[in-house]
């Protein structure tokens, strides 16, 4: 072959590896799709869909290795915007440098552009300016156009001379759209600290119920014109207690948060009295009748980006004071008014919220925010556990996500739940002998039994023996008649035969707490209350079968229970039908 024949050497690609990223992927797109897309430009050694480690979704991104750069070259040139599934991908070289993949030089931020506008589009008129190493239109899961796209140069000369067109001769980028705006693309972290600089409005929490509007532009105004105020209210028409203010000028909107955020106010009947005037007692203002309330006024920020802040920029501060509560198992019925009436008796409430789906139903879950730490404290001890609207609520300190991760790490046996750590609602200690003491004595060893089908002293066993005395024939003789007879449906329970005990042998059946340590019997007695809850809807039911299985069960047994889900609910019939038959209608 000649020299004029030979293929480009390796070393003229900017990426000599033969391989690309192919980018904007939907969660349907696998490897089958994307190879059957790129085949048509060269022999593929390999593709690969970059997935999630835990439960394999796919990541959105995947690499496909050609043979040669040459076809690498090829698929870049051709399939760039190409549509998989409906959605157009991104393809671009693949760098292994990770210092090129997070280098923002030369990245430029455009919108304003047209639905119309596709990737290719954008990236052809952005070609004049040089080599192009990224090129993107953000649109929806469908394709749609956000109208805002990004454009990557290789060389940062060529962002600038693209940038500089951009504010002198936007005459060249009209086929994009009529009012397109071309910037050099700014990282979040550092696009936040822009948003600080640059803020009109203001997010104000902490206030009654009868602070309206107008009230709150009243005492905003005096800091500079306002643009629009608002307080958020709920579907009935109530305040949420937090709202927002919008200035006219960023300089109004710092004035404002500078002289209000974390000013003391008093408040009598959710309506406002005024400030806390220096040298005015807070405990002597709330033997008064007065409520006292800390403004908070900052910057109003989205959602996205306060969730953000948390996750990446975590509070090196203090720990918050423990003032907000977190309960849960609260019935349908329960309204944030009533949940607001059972906790005002244990101190000042700021706020109390109970978390509904998108249709208002409620999730079974809320949030009371007291005042002080010790109101807090008082209302956990006395309120949890009690029954209300026919449910025991469980009440402990709401968390942050990181605090309950960090401790879910620790102790990987707690249950998580949103705002704190739960427990499932145990049955008190001998529950159903304390209910039912007449029947205790021979539901024990009978309702499951490993040895006789009915309850007889142990000496009864050794009946075919010679008496030694006339007395004890006769003590023996009448001792059946001292026990309870055994109930006819205790006779029908079959006992487990793996932990069957020959009757030969008189050994003592022992007690449950003397088998099993306190943190097993604990766990094993989660797993049956969680099944019962799933069996019964009587809630009164929960923690009386459970009691009885497990003081009923040795240790041995209940664990082949747990891994048989038959045998399991059989028994759990079993102790049904026994509670039906036998229990007192006054004790159900």
């Amino acid at each position: 072959m000649s020299a004029s024949e030979q293929a480009p050497t390796v070393t003229s690609a900017p990426y000599p590896n033969g391989s690309l990223y192919v980018g904007d992927l939907r969660q349907e797109v696998g490897e089958s799709d994307i190879y059957d897309a790129f085949k048509e430009c060269g022999a593929i050694l390999s593709v690969r869909v970059c997935r999630d480690v835990k439960d394999q979704h796919s990541l959105g991104y995947a690499y496909v290795n050609f043979q040669t750069p040459e076809n690498a070259q090829k698929a870049l040139d051709t399939l760039n915007g190409k549509l998989l599934k409906g959605k157009p991908c991104r393809v671009m070289w693949s760098r292994r440098d990770p210092t090129q993949r997070k280098s923002n030089e030369g990245n430029l931020y455009v919108k304003g552009l047209d639905k119309s506008v596709t990737l290719i589009h954008l990236q052809d008129v952005f070609s004049h300016f040089g080599s192009i190493a990224s090129c993107k239109v953000q649109t929806k899961d469908d394709g749609t156009s956000l109208c805002y796209g990004f454009v990557q140069f290789e060389k940062v000369e060529d962002s600038e001379k693209a940038l500089e067109a951009g504010n002198s001769d936007k005459e060249q980028f009209s086929s994009l759209g009529s009012s397109i705006v071309i910037e050099k693309f700014i990282p979040k972290q550092l696009r936040r600290n822009n948003l600080n600089d640059t803020y009109t409005n203001v997010y104000v929490k902490n206030f009654g119920k009868k602070f309206d509007t107008a009230d709150l532009e009243k005492l905003f105004s005096e800091f500079g014109k306002i643009t629009s105020p608002v307080v958020m209210k709920d579907k009935e028409g109530k305040s949420r207690c937090f709202g927002f203010v919008n200035f006219a000028e960023h300089a109004f909107a710092v004035k404002a948060k500078e002289a209000l955020d974390g000013k003391a106010f008093k408040w009598k009947d959710d309506a406002l009295v005024g400030p806390v005037e220096e040298g005015e007692d807070e405990e002597e203002l709330k033997n008064q009748g007065f409520v006292v309330m800390k403004l908070y006024v900052n910057r109003a920020q989205k959602k996205n980006e306060r969730i953000n802040a948390q996750r990446f920029e975590p509070s090196h501060d203090k720990p918050a004071p423990k003032t907000n509560l977190y309960i849960r198992n609260l019935a349908d019925s329960v309204t944030e008014e009533d949940l607001r009436n059972l906790f005002k008796e244990y101190g000042v409430i700021k706020s109390c919220k109970i978390m509904t789906t998108s249709n208002g139903i409620s999730r079974g879950f809320g949030f009371c925010d007291f005042s002080t730490t010790d109101a807090a404290s008082d209302a956990i001890q006395k309120v949890s556990g009690h029954v209300f609207h026919g449910k025991p609520l469980y009440v402990a300190h709401a968390m942050k996500k990181q605090d309950r991760r960090a401790i879910l790490e620790n102790n990987p046996r707690i249950i998580p739940t949103m705002g704190g750590m739960y427990r499932p609602p145990m049955y008190p200690p001998n529950m159903y002998m304390q209910l039912m003491p007449q029947m205790y004595s021979y539901m024990r060893p009978q309702m499951f039994p490993r040895q006789p089908q009915y309850a007889r002293p142990f000496h009864r066993q050794n009946q075919g023996r010679r008496a030694t005395s006339k007395q004890t024939q006769s003590a023996m003789q009448q001792q059946p008649q001292a026990a309870p007879q055994m109930p006819v449906a205790m006779q029908a329970i079959p006992p487990m035969p793996q932990q069957q005990i020959p009757q030969q042998v008189p050994a003592r059946q022992p007690e449950v707490s003397a088998v099993a340590p306190e943190a097993e019997k604990q766990q094993i007695g989660e797993q049956i209350y969680t099944r019962i809850m799933k069996m019964f809807d009587d809630q009164s039911l929960w923690g009386k079968l459970t009691g009885m299985l497990l003081e009923s069960i040795p240790l041995g047994e209940l664990q082949n229970l747990l891994r048989n889900e038959a045998a399991l609910n059989e028994k759990i019939k079993q102790a049904k039908e026994y509670y039906d038959t036998h229990m007192p209608a006054d004790a159900q």
